[in-house]
């Protein structure tokens, strides 16, 4: 979505946001080729993702705020939506990053992520990014739209789930927001989304908002909270492993709604709208 803060023609506007992004992608380059690649393995042990899911999402560690503070970039730092307005410090510290990217693959916001903290998500305050009108994983937008269908959840983390477990065309709503302009970017799909919301009452209340022209839903089984709860198994030391089973269990459950979905007595028509619960 292009966001215009002032008084400049279109082709100017995108201009300006694309010379933003390219430069705050830069900034998140530089911090991940400085980080501690070591806290990634971490991560994928405390929430049972692969490796090579986590390094294409861009994911990366920032432990002391200092490690923000980039002399190159010591001028601009505070545009870039990494300073907080209150304290004026950086506002990542002990966190695992995830980049936002935009259609072209470039970054357009950052969101800190820790498991220990009450606020488990911050997100950035980038010039561009609008969070209602936003989806996390766009730099995949072109695959869905090529393979005619999308999957959408609640969370940036049930979308990595997803994008581990093998589904590429998936994206999150970043809350139990909509927007009408979100729904139309992913009604462009030439089969329709598969909703795969979160099972509590924010979740389902969400559920509502989402409506696309064609969709199926998959509620995964009452005992779990969403997708990602679904697919791993907690240990006693406080880490995570897969659990294949519920994975496979899952995938079924999706081949039946693709193929409900992309099926020919459905294409092209709008309101179709099919319900599954994982039992």
């Amino acid at each position: 979505m292009i966001v215009v803060r002032e008084k400049l023609s279109v082709p100017e506007a995108i201009a300006q946001q694309i010379e933003y992004n390219s430069e705050l992608t830069a900034y998140t380059d530089e911090l991940r080729a400085r980080s501690n690649k070591d806290k990634l393995d971490e991560l994928c042990k405390i929430r049972a993702f692969d490796r090579e899911t986590l390094d294409k999402c861009g994911a990366f560690y920032v432990g002391e705020m200092t490690e923000m503070l980039l002399p190159k970039y010591f001028k601009r730092v505070s545009d870039l939506g990494v300073i907080s307005d209150t304290n004026h410090k950086p506002i990542f510290r002990n966190r695992w990053v995830f980049p936002i990217h935009d259609t072209d693959g470039l970054v357009q916001n950052l969101v800190g992520y820790s498991p220990y903290a009450d606020e488990r998500y911050i997100y950035g305050t980038s010039k561009y990014y609008r969070r209602r009108d936003t989806y996390y994983g766009l730099e995949n937008l072109e695959l869905a739209y090529n393979m005619g269908y999308a999957f959408i959840t609640e969370g940036i983390t049930d979308t990595i789930r997803l994008r581990d477990i093998g589904f590429p065309n998936s994206f999150a709503m970043c809350g139990t927001h909509s927007s009408d302009f979100m729904i139309r970017q992913l009604n462009r799909c030439r089969y329709g989304v598969i909703l795969v919301p979160d099972r509590d009452d924010p979740g389902l209340r969400a559920l509502k908002q989402w409506n696309f022209y064609r969709s199926a839903t998959i509620f995964v089984n009452f005992q779990f909270k969403d997708i990602d709860e679904l697919c791993y198994t907690a240990k006693e030391d406080g880490t995570r492993v897969k659990n294949v089973e519920n994975i496979e269990w899952f995938k079924e459950y999706a081949k039946i709604c693709v193929d409900w979905i992309t099926s020919s007595e459905h294409n092209s028509i709008n309101g179709l709208h099919e319900q599954i619960t994982m039992i």
